[in-house]
């Protein structure tokens, strides 16, 4: 006979949250888990978070993504979030650097061969 135990785990949005003793840290863990649940698993870097009116706000920067969620005060719920594609910033040079140094390193390579061959 086998017996399986199983640990029933709360759901991580019924834990309690003490809304009195809310501050920076413990809203920025809440937007951070939230945004864990949600199935970010690249590095998420807390940018700032501020206070206006009854509501947390909070940025979060990811990889590719940026990340805001307004926080109630009064009850430490998330409220509303958006997540947007960040602006990719565009280089000076119209090519890659990592094909550049490909097209370069092609080059010398070309250039040597040839000196040993005795064509340049």
């Amino acid at each position: 006979m086998t017996v399986v135990a199983e640990k029933r785990l709360a759901p991580p949005v019924a834990r309690h949250i003490d809304a009195k003793h809310l501050n920076a840290e413990r809203v920025t863990t809440i937007a951070l888990e939230f945004l864990r649940r949600l199935g970010n698993k690249g590095k998420l870097h807390p940018k700032r978070v501020s206070v206006e009116g009854e509501r947390f706000i909070v940025e979060v920067d990811m990889r590719k993504h940026s990340a805001t969620l307004q926080i109630d005060v009064a009850t430490g719920e998330i409220k509303e979030y958006t997540i947007e594609n960040k602006a990719e910033e565009s280089s000076a040079l119209p090519i890659q650097p990592k094909l550049l140094v490909a097209i370069v390193a092609v080059f010398t390579i070309a250039i040597v061969a040839m000196k040993f061959l005795n064509i340049f």
